[in-house]
């Protein structure tokens, strides 16, 4: 089962055996945030993300917990994407 936001950001940085201060001071955030990111009240911004990543020496992908390439993963707009399925011809260099 996956894990929330707030779940992955405290295991990455208890993993590290970082506290919120030493996370907030990497980060340039106030340690209140990061506590409030940690209980799941929300991260307003992926720049925030793309912050916490870089302070926690990971990435956004990480943090969400999603691997890329999954096999099963559809784009919800695939049904009606017309390049969703579409096979492009290769084209020679000129």
């Amino acid at each position: 089962m996956s894990k929330t936001i707030g779940e992955r950001l405290r295991e990455l940085r208890t993993e590290q055996g970082l506290t919120l201060e030493e996370l907030a001071t990497r980060c340039g955030l106030l340690k209140q945030s990061i506590s409030y990111y940690e209980l799941d009240r929300g991260t307003d911004k992926i720049s925030v993300l793309q912050t916490l990543a870089k302070g926690l020496g990971c990435t956004i992908f990480d943090i969400i917990d999603e691997p890329l390439g999954r096999e099963d993963a559809m784009c919800i707009h695939a049904p009606k994407c017309p390049f969703y399925n579409k096979k492009f011809e290769k084209t020679e260099k000129r």
